[in-house]
């Protein structure tokens, strides 16, 4: 019996074997090391052999040579993979002659369900495989006869199933040899017309009919083949009958293909219907040129009925806007190539000019005689304008109609050429808008976009109409000043757009405020061609950038040395990570009421092997720009989260450590997933996690950034705004955004004792915490004084080299034992 537990097709082996002693069929049965222990007596009868001569692998030595590697290779892999298996070959009986047999196997298991081999029988087909032979030649000599027919043949038996076909049914029909085996004239591989094209059900067609009438049936059929193509068929149909019933019990049907002549008969309905309802104008003239035949669209374009045309020529057309020998020319090649095709203007009957895409043809007889022209033409006043419009797009921005960066270099060559001839000077100003990613990463690229089209506007009022103002791509814009008598008049123009561009710009209620940091290159001195001048002020508008933006630099040569120690620097900033030259270091956060540490701050530093210790404030903003934040904050991410669970596996008090994420990271990278990663990867707790956000990210945000952030508190990390009070908005963004502190930024707390504005920033901050019920930490704090006026103000924590400065995790283990920093004590008289 089957085991409950095994897979359907098993059987289990609990029974003997002594039943199938004399069953008519070959029993047998192998062990799980796939030799054979056992068969029936009637297997012994068939092969004449002994027991023991069968037994292992003998059985094998009876298998038809030719069968033999097939055979035995089957057995053998299905018993590699215990599945049932089903397979014919020839073997050798008592007599000497070889049967077919179709050998079938099942696997067994035993109680336990382990596996126990294979029981298997056997029957003798050999018979059968005669029949089937015999069979198979009658067909094939019918086949033969049937394929030397020219015309398409099918039987089909009373329900209208195909019974046989001859090949030239198959290429009439459009159905292959497999398609055609079994089809059932319902069956739907073919549609069915009427001479008239219309769809009719099978029952219809002739030979259901005359099936269903007992008398032959001849006639038209049209049929949609499944290609697609629609063929038209004279058909045949002769009914069939059994000698002893008086009802059709199948249906013979011939069939020729006349698509061909029905086709040459539709040709000529469908050119004057094509004639008649073509949307290009069609004339027909004589060969004396006088108009026999116009369309409706020839109407249509030209005003002029099909009376008030024919008789005339189409010299009626002209316009007089193409001399005498352009016609002379269009009819050389009329008559020399028999064809003609251009652009031409012509005259509607309101006298109204257009241009028109003509050609025309010579129509011959059998003697080459010209006996008709036939002109074909179309009004093309919207194609024209459309040319127009892809010439401009492909010469200018699309975003902001200003040339584009194909156009600027031919304009640039241009004034260079003329420059070189009347001994003058260009100067080229490179521009990019200062902070713009940030505005697009923030608020969306609409946004970005607006704005982008806003500074062109802005732009466009700063120059004459002989320079040229290009947007090379993102937020990159060129001008090409002409005529400029020295740097001077290039410094004009820049100062002009820096003037230009300080209002900020109202986008959807926005106020939005950018700047320009420019390049200036002169000809000749920074370079005498385009792509020197270019490359120069590029180099100085880097420098202007690094000159605290919103300004423009002249080009010298020190830039470029400038230039080339940036690109070595971001050349080994994206190898920093894999050649583990970054490192944290952590600054405490100290608590101003008890002294404690209540935290840490992780900050990123890079020792290079190339280039040494090198800033932070050189290497992060190069990080922002290049797009490896994002990669670097994941593994400042991680490193945080491991170090934090490494200080509670070493016994110290666990205290949240703070990472800071850019906006650029923020943007990019899903941080949802990158901070739970993190999380997960080191076990770190989320409340010991702490993410500081910029102010101008929160104050920059849309629905989007509010998700994020609401997924990320739902983590259960803490989160705060890092720079706190160096935004210019509205604070009731604090009351969307779930955050746990505030930071003052360290330019207030430096200047905290000297500045009677920055104590109060300072001190509006702390109260503003206290309203909202969030701590605020002062950072930088870096002297006595700092510390005991913050104290005094109720600032919950502070930050800064009062304390410590930021130190390897190692070296922070001691403050860490200690929890109480000594600096965090001095009370000032």
């Amino acid at each position: 019996m089957p085991h409950s537990t095994l897979p359907e097709g098993h059987d289990t082996w609990d029974f003997p074997l002594s039943p199938f002693e004399h069953f008519p069929t070959l029993i047998w049965r192998a062990g799980s090391d796939a030799k054979c222990s056992y068969f029936n007596q009637t297997w012994l009868d068939f092969t004449g052999r002994s027991l023991e001569q069968e037994i292992g692998d003998g059985w094998t030595s009876g298998v038809h040579p030719e069968d033999f590697d097939r055979c035995v290779g089957t057995y053998l892999e299905h018993f590699a993979v215990r599945t049932p298996f089903e397979m014919e070959y020839r073997l050798r009986r008592s007599d000497g002659q070889y049967r077919w047999i179709i050998d079938t196997g099942r696997p067994l298991y035993d109680k336990a369900g382990e596996f126990a081999g294979y029981i298997g029988s056997c029957l003798d087909i050999t018979d059968r495989r005669n029949t089937e032979a015999e069979l198979r030649e009658r067909e094939n000599r019918l086949s033969t006869l049937l394929a030397s027919m020219g015309e398409g043949v099918v039987m089909r038996d009373a329900e209208g199933l195909l019974l046989l076909h001859n090949s030239s049914a198959e290429q009439i029909l459009g159905l292959n040899s497999d398609e055609m085996q079994g089809w059932d004239v319902h069956g739907g591989l073919l549609t069915y017309l009427n001479e008239d094209g219309e769809p009719i059900e099978p029952r219809q067609i002739p030979a259901m009919q005359a099936i269903a009438t007992g008398q032959p049936r001849a006639g038209l059929l049209g049929l949609d083949r499944r290609d697609g193509r629609r063929r038209w068929l004279w058909t045949n149909s002769i009914p069939l009958f059994d000698d002893d019933s008086p009802k059709p019990c199948g249906v013979v049907t011939t069939m020729a293909d006349i698509t061909a002549r029905r086709e040459d008969e539709e040709q000529l309905r469908l050119a004057l219907t094509v004639f008649r309802n073509s949307v290009e104008a069609i004339i027909v003239t004589d060969a004396q040129e006088h108009i026999l035949s116009v369309n409706r669209a020839f109407s249509e374009v030209t005003g002029y009925s099909a009376e008030d045309a024919i008789g005339k020529t189409p010299r009626m057309l002209q316009s007089g806007h193409h001399d005498h020998n352009f016609y002379v020319a269009m009819w050389r090649d009329i008559q020399d190539h028999g064809f003609w095709q251009g652009e031409i203007y012509d005259r509607r009957k309101n006298g109204t000019l257009y241009p028109s895409a003509l050609s025309i043809s010579v129509v011959r007889d059998k003697l080459e005689r010209i006996t008709h022209y036939v002109a074909v033409f179309s009004d093309i006043t919207e194609r024209k304008a459309s040319e127009a419009r892809i010439a401009y797009l492909a010469q200018h921005d699309p975003l902001t109609g200003l040339p584009n960066r194909a156009l600027l270099q031919d304009r640039l060559d241009q004034a260079l050429a003329g420059a070189v001839r009347h001994n003058s000077r260009i100067a080229l100003l490179f521009l990019d808008l200062d902070r713009f990613k940030t505005i697009n990463d923030s608020l969306g690229h609409m946004i970005g976009d607006r704005l982008l089209q806003g500074v062109a506007l802005r732009l466009s009022a700063c120059t004459r109409d002989t320079d040229t103002i290009s947007r090379q791509g993102g937020d990159e814009f060129l001008i090409v000043l002409t005529d400029v008598e020295g740097p001077d008049d290039a410094a004009r123009v820049a100062e002009k757009i820096l003037d230009q561009l300080r209002p900020p710009f109202d986008i959807d209620g926005q106020l939005l405020a950018t700047s320009f940091s420019i390049g200036i290159a002169l000809y000749p001195e920074d370079g005498t061609c385009a792509d020197s001048l270019m490359k120069n002020a590029d180099t100085a508008m880097y420098h202007a950038k690094e000159c605290g933006r919103n300004t423009y630099r002249f080009f010298d040569e020190l830039m470029n040395v400038n230039a080339l120690e940036r690109l070595h620097m971001e050349n080994a900033l994206r190898q920093a990570l894999e050649q583990q030259e970054l490192s944290l270091y952590y600054q405490p956060q100290v608590s101003l009421a008890s002294g404690r540490i209540i935290g840490v701050e992780a900050l990123l530093r890079w020792f290079s092997g190339a280039l040494g210790g090198v800033s932070p404030a050189s290497f992060i903003p190069l990080a922002e720009e290049c797009g490896l934040i994002v990669p670097i904050g994941r593994w400042v991410l991680h490193q945080a989260c491991k170090q934090a669970v490494q200080w509670q596996k070493q016994g110290f008090e666990p205290i949240p450590v703070a990472v800071n994420l850019s906006a650029l990271q923020f943007r990019r990278a899903d941080m949802v997933a990158t901070v739970r990663e993190a999380l997960e990867a080191s076990g770190l707790e989320p409340r010991w996690l702490e993410l500081e956000l910029t102010e101008s990210l929160l104050m920059q945000s849309g629905t989007e950034v509010e998700r994020t952030l609401a997924d990320l508190k739902a983590l259960g990390v803490r989160m705060s705004i890092d720079d706190f009070g160096t935004g210019y908005s509205s604070l009731a963004y604090l009351k969307r955004f779930p955050v746990d502190c505030l930071k003052i930024d360290q330019s207030f707390v430096r200047d905290l004792i000297d500045d009677p504005d920055d104590a109060a920033i300072v001190r509006a901050v702390i109260q503003l915490g206290r309203s909202l019920r969030l701590e605020v930490i002062a950072e930088g704090t870096e002297t006595p004084e700092q510390l005991d006026v913050l104290r005094a103000e109720g600032c919950f924590a502070a930050q800064g080299f009062v304390f410590s400065p930021p130190l390897p995790a190692e070296a922070l283990n001691d403050l860490l034992r200690i929890g109480v920093l000594p600096g965090s004590l001095i009370i000032s008289d």
